[in-house]
């Protein structure tokens, strides 16, 4: 009985907040397909969090982060590309997945914090090139040995490894 109630809650939170956000485009100038991801997102996310669902609140928050870049990159906002919105506003969507997750205190995985990262730097780097964070010749050393930094992390995991034995 208690699963059919679970279920039930379910479709009509994904029913509501799909209707909710398909009635909001009538007002809001959004297209039909970042309209439905954002809503299917929204609905699965809401579902994540009544049943503190981790697979749940992925699907979600991975709908709303593409639904959003579609919308931003739509807009070109900032400046940017859409591809670029789509994997930063993937990459935030990811991060959100495991801040959230530990909030709600749902099984924490750490890939999508990793994954959310590298997402993010690589949709920001088009608009990051424009910032002059360090000198010309330090980026340029950077750029070739960057890694030597995967060489000394996967040394350090060898030698704890073999250390463990």
């Amino acid at each position: 009985m208690a699963r059919a109630r679970s279920s039930q809650l379910s479709l009509g939170v994904i029913l509501a907040a799909v209707g909710a956000v398909l009635l909001a485009t009538r007002f809001a100038p959004i297209e039909t397909a970042p309209a439905w991801l954002l809503g299917l997102g929204l609905a699965f996310s809401l579902v994540a969090i009544f049943q503190r669902s981790f697979g749940w609140l992925l699907a979600g928050m991975v709908l709303l982060g593409l639904g959003s870049g579609m919308v931003l990159g739509d807009r070109a906002a900032l400046g940017l590309p859409i591809r670029a919105w789509r994997l930063v506003a993937l990459g935030a969507a990811l991060l959100l997945v495991w801040a959230v997750a530990k909030v709600l205190q749902i099984k924490v995985h750490w890939w999508p914090l990793m994954v959310g990262l590298v997402l993010l730097v690589l949709g920001a780097a088009p608009f990051l090139r424009h910032l002059v964070f360090v000198p010309p010749s330090v980026e340029a050393a950077i750029r070739t040995w960057w890694p030597a930094a995967l060489v000394v992390a996967g040394g350090v995991f060898i030698f704890t490894a073999l250390r463990g034995k």
